[in-house]
């Protein structure tokens, strides 16, 4: 399996790119920076896309990617995600007023993309791989995934509070190699990780008790601008484990 980070960012800003993971090339997690890290060849290559919530920095470069892969594809790529998400893109993106619908361009039988609504818990087996979403803790409805090919697997918690069943999927992987979580503020904004459903470095080390996989768990998240207050709180955590998640990182398992 190969991992690539797009991005891996809480906000948007020179060198910074929003959420976006790869997965041999062929399925994305997320779809903030699609269009930023991919040359227009690799977006075509794309076959699945999983997202896991509806805020923007998740969804943004949808519409440009669907644009640009028109006429380059004889087969739809499929976007997965909870009900509530495809609810949301239909509402609020592919309307036709914000940009248009290719859900049925250029015609409702042989669309650009087409929506597939994922249950959680259920295996998903996509490209060689076996894709499980499973329920965290944030503000709208929000899955992680637990993605494994037989040899290797990795989880990602996506934007989350506190949560219990993505660590207990990530426990039970028997081929886990990397852990990903977010951390979103430093420990003065507490109030605003309450508020907004995200972890602050001190929340964070009581959520990665839970996981007791002595594997890498990379960061990411961190908004632009808090990041120099950050890294010294995470580095005080004194978990081995913890890494900040680097854009444009590669992993081979």
């Amino acid at each position: 399996m190969e991992l690539r980070v797009l991005g891996c960012s809480g906000g948007e800003a020179e060198g910074h790119r929003l959420t976006g993971l790869l997965v041999d090339g062929v399925v994305a997690i997320d779809a903030g920076s699609l269009t930023q890290a991919l040359t227009l060849e690799e977006q075509v290559g794309i076959r699945q896309i999983f997202i896991t919530h509806s805020h923007l920095d998740h969804i943004c470069t949808l519409p440009f990617y669907t644009k640009n892969i028109f006429g380059h594809t004889d087969v739809p790529v499929e976007i997965h995600a909870l009900p509530e998400t495809l609810d949301a893109l239909r509402r609020h993106l592919f309307n036709d007023e914000i940009w248009p619908d290719f859900s049925v361009i250029p015609s409702p039988d042989n669309p650009i993309i087409r929506f597939s609504e994922i249950e959680p818990g259920r295996v998903y087996e996509v490209e060689g791989l076996r894709v499980t979403p499973v329920p965290v803790n944030h503000l709208v409805p929000t899955v992680g995934y637990l993605v494994e090919d037989g040899r290797s697997a990795f989880a990602f918690t996506s934007d989350t509070a506190e949560t219990d069943r993505i660590y207990a999927a990530a426990n039970a992987a028997p081929d886990l190699r990397l852990f990903i979580t977010e951390c979103s503020f430093p420990n003065a904004q507490d109030w605003l990780a309450d508020a907004s459903k995200h972890l602050t470095p001190r929340k964070l080390a009581r959520e990665l008790a839970k996981l007791r996989r002595d594997v890498p768990v990379g960061i990411y998240h961190l908004t632009p601008g808090d990041r120099a207050v950050m890294l010294p709180e995470l580095e005080a955590l004194g978990d081995p484990r913890v890494r900040l998640l680097e854009q444009d990182a590669r992993f081979t398992w």
